[in-house]
């Protein structure tokens, strides 16, 4: 295998992640029917019903709660990473609409299994600020407000910032595509969440 390690620059940069803990929320709420409740207490009680229901304790709900807010994919000493999965889609975005001169022989369906690539780690703890928009439901006309954190520079917050990971391949001929299509993903596809509203860009700064 090939290996080269890689810095990025980035302008700025959303996760949004989406945690199991999240979806398990989602759930008992739903099936609790705590929306339709008048009264805190009310709510409560049928939230622990659900709980009950489905083997945790409404403390694990409460648990629960408080992971799925964690909005930063962090690696084992806290500092916000960038995970692979997220630089492997904006490759793989990028790969599906590029011509062949560009991508080479990777396309949609292969570029997963010829390319290892490792979280890329930021040297970030904290987020810089946070990003509100109305976003458009999906099937209805009505937009519901959404707030995301986020590193780097927007506006006149923040700096851009540094992450660094590596990136393996068959050879040295095989790299040289990788780094023409990795340049195309995060400088015009982008990288994370919000991409359409501007986050997620930057560039490559070190490549060895």
């Amino acid at each position: 295998m090939f290996t080269v390690h890689v810095t990025l620059e980035m302008t700025n940069y959303i996760a949004h992640p989406f945690w199991p803990a999240r979806n398990a929320c989602i759930e008992i709420e739903k099936k609790s029917g705590v929306n339709r409740q008048k009264s805190d207490e009310k709510r409560i009680q049928a939230l622990k019903a659900e709980c009950n229901k489905q083997g945790i304790t409404y403390e694990r709900y409460l648990e629960l709660r408080e992971e799925a807010k964690e909005q930063w994919y962090r690696n084992g000493d806290g500092f916000i990473v960038i995970p692979r999965h997220q630089i492997a889609g904006a490759l793989v975005q990028t790969i599906g609409t590029a011509p062949k001169a560009l991508r080479g022989s990777f396309d949609r369906d292969n570029f997963r299994a010829l390319v290892q690539i490792s979280d890329f780690t930021t040297e970030l703890k904290e987020s810089t600020d946070v990003f509100g928009r109305f976003v458009k439901l999906e099937g209805s006309n009505q937009r519901s407000w959404q707030e995301n954190d986020f590193v780097g520079q927007y506006l006149d917050k923040g700096q851009p910032f540094r992450a660094t990971g590596v990136i393996s391949c068959k050879d040295e001929k095989q790299m040289q595509t990788v780094k023409a299509c990795l340049t195309t993903a995060v400088e015009d596809t982008g990288v994370g969440a919000s991409r359409k509203m501007g986050f997620g860009r930057g560039k490559i700064v070190s490549w060895e």
